[in-house]
């Protein structure tokens, strides 16, 4: 949660789309103004490692764009429904067409859970 909120801060108007957990710390893709940038946080999201433009964006940009409910928000919502950590989550289409946050979960096991946030509403599905 504190990697998606510095990776968002990181650049004006920052809105998180995609995320992943490496062995070095996040990799995060943030929309700015028209602009894809490529954020790197620290594994305890304390510390903006790096901000790398994108020369070509993700189609996920307007996906982001349309989308009522934050990473943020999306990840609490998971999270009550599927207690564990953030592995890696990103917003995108359902089969149905529902714009979604698909969110991985580790719980305190080791198990993956993927869990889906409908990215209008907040709901988990």
């Amino acid at each position: 949660m504190k990697a998606i909120q510095a990776a968002a801060g990181a650049v004006p108007g920052g809105r998180v789309f995609d995320v992943e957990s490496g062995t070095d710390g996040w990799e995060i893709k943030v929309a700015s103004q028209g602009q894809e940038h490529k954020v790197r946080v620290s594994q305890d999201g304390g510390q903006v490692l790096g901000d790398q433009r994108t020369a070509k964006p993700s189609d996920d940009m307007t996906k982001v764009e349309q989308a009522g409910v934050d990473a943020v928000k999306a990840l609490q919502n998971a999270q009550r429904s599927q207690p564990g950590e953030l592995d890696e989550m990103e917003i995108d289409r359902a089969t149905d067409g529902t714009l979604v946050w698909e969110i991985g979960l580790r719980d305190g096991t080791g198990a993956e859970h993927d869990v889906a946030v409908n990215a209008k509403t907040g709901q988990v599905r």
